[in-house]
């Protein structure tokens, strides 16, 4: 068995969150030794309850978690990434890799808060991390080396899936899957909403569609054909999916997926120069 990225490795994750403490729980479940995780959120009870799930240390401030690691995880919010990189700028007494995974802040304002080269990578999860099914992206900073990148790649594979993209991709993979789920949380709402107008209980429709979404998902990643192909195996011409998708394609529905993407995408833009 190949020996992992993270054997060995002490990890400081500062920020416990939704996102920070889905890190911690996918790292220990990793076979990351809990005891090598270092954790520090200004909420010092979303600090104690990550404690309590997963048996982590807490560190009491950020350059105390920062100085104990080889790997900083920043999962802080955007307007606080700048305050918080200057604060562990000076605490980095090795050369630990830091790991942002703020939506919207680029690398160069992160490395720009530190005061000598530090290797970078900057990382763009969804919220399916939550539940280990998540999506992530990551870019290297100028610094990064190729043992950092299988680094990051596993801390990010903690939550599910990751790939490696060029940075001037980020925007756009945070308006496809960053903001992606909430689009498929909107289609089975509707979904739903349609169920119960016609008769159905709200909890036998809401079963219906939640599995229906996950097993389409699940069909989606493991064969691997287009999705006009997979619908070619579900619409039998005169069929009630026929009918259906005819009614999508006549109100202009893969008009309005693509125009939301493209205002997602161009707000994440705004958002990366800090309007």
């Amino acid at each position: 068995m190949a020996k992992s990225p993270l054997a060995g490795l002490k990890i400081g994750v500062i920020g416990s969150g939704n996102m920070g403490r889905a890190l911690v729980r996918g790292l220990v479940e990793k076979s990351v030794y809990p005891q090598n995780i270092s954790v520090f959120d200004v909420d010092k009870k979303k600090a104690l309850e990550t404690k309590k799930e997963v048996h982590v240390k807490i560190a009491s401030s950020s350059r105390q978690c920062a100085s104990l690691s080889d790997v900083v995880i920043l999962a802080v919010k955007p307007p606080v990434l700048p305050q918080v990189a200057e604060e562990i700028a000076t605490a980095l007494t090795q050369d630990p890799l830091v790991i942002s995974i703020a939506a919207g802040v680029p690398m160069a304002k992160i490395e720009a808060c530190f005061k000598k080269p530090v290797p970078l990578v900057r990382a763009m999860p969804n919220l399916p991390a939550l539940v280990g099914a998540g999506m992530s992206a990551f870019s290297l900073g100028r610094h990064a080396l190729p043992k950092h990148r299988k680094i990051a790649e596993a801390v990010l594979q903690a939550l599910g899936q990751a790939v490696q993209v060029p940075e001037k991709w980020l925007d756009l993979v945070t308006a496809v899957s960053g903001s992606g789920p909430a689009y498929y949380f909107l289609l089975t709402e509707k979904m739903i909403e349609a169920a119960y107008e016609m008769g159905m209980k709200v909890d036998v429709a809401k079963k219906l569609v939640y599995q229906t979404a996950l097993g389409s998902g699940k069909v989606m990643a493991e064969y691997g054909e287009d999705p006009e192909e997979l619908m070619a195996r579900v619409a039998s011409k005169g069929g009630t999916t026929e009918a259906a998708l005819k009614v999508f394609q006549k109100q202009g529905f893969g008009k309005i997926v693509q125009d939301a993407v493209k205002a997602a995408y161009k707000r994440a833009q705004e958002i990366s120069r800090g309007k």
